[in-house]
């Protein structure tokens, strides 16, 4: 049975993640920060579809949290197919009102996270002699966005993080993608206004925004692929920028 470590999976798009990874008979190990009744939900829910769902708590922004992460999820499977990193959080503000502990800390769970899930994942990986490194990122890591610099730019060094990580261990039969799930109604997006959604979808070609059970089917599926890497995947249908 193969298994994924996936940050940030008790709400949101990172719940969804588990549900589809759970109902293909995935084992499924996720993590969450802060939100206490976020992860008894996830829990109990989940549990009743795989007794081996496991839910723990880990700030991914830091090394030690997140290696006790990965010495989790490999003491429980010896090997471990394919890490999601989905975790993340946004503060709104336009640069010249972005505090220096505002930018560190939505670095952090992004850009650092995915860092130093890196490390603690590829040495287990080349034993292996296999794994697959999904990063959540946005469409506006290609755009910009006003009122969203830190979070634009994490996202966008998510990207190179991963385009070096797939050349340098391609060889070692390590693949790693991006996936850029597209506007989803989730805790993140809260503070939008009904007019701002509307401005959003009008941006789609199809005048809709993603399904959210499809985002979480086509994980599935490209987290099972053996010969894609260095890709960037756009899951609803705007047009994205230069990556």
């Amino acid at each position: 049975m193969p298994s994924v470590l996936i940050t940030g999976g008790t709400r949101g798009i990172g719940f969804s993640l588990c549900r589809a990874f759970v109902e293909k008979g995935w084992n499924v190990l996720t993590c969450y920060h802060q939100d206490e009744e976020s992860a008894k939900v996830a829990q109990t829910a989940l549990s009743k579809i795989s007794p081996e769902f496991t839910v723990v708590k880990a700030d991914v922004s830091l090394e030690e949290p997140v290696s006790l992460l990965v010495q989790t999820a490999l003491e429980k499977w010896t090997t471990l197919d394919c890490v999601i990193h989905n975790a993340g959080a946004t503060q709104n503000a336009r640069i010249l009102n972005v505090e220096e502990d505002s930018w560190d800390a939505t670095m952090g769970v992004h850009l650092k996270g995915a860092f130093w899930l890196s490390k603690a994942c590829l040495r287990p990986m080349m034993k292996q002699k296999s794994g697959h490194f999904i990063f959540v990122s946005s469409v506006v890591a290609s755009t910009g966005n006003i009122g969203q610099a830190s979070y634009v730019a994490a996202k966008a060094g998510v990207t190179g993080l991963m385009r070096s990580l797939a050349q340098e261990y391609g060889s070692k039969n390590i693949r790693a993608n991006v996936v850029c799930p597209g506007f989803h109604k989730t805790r993140l997006s809260d503070g939008l206004s009904p007019e701002a959604e509307e401005a959003i979808r009008k941006k789609h070609f199809l005048k809709t925004t993603a399904n959210i059970n499809e985002v979480g089917e086509f994980m599935v599926w490209l987290a099972g692929t053996q010969s894609i890497s260095g890709q960037i995947f756009n899951l609803d249908s705007r047009l994205p920028g230069w990556i």
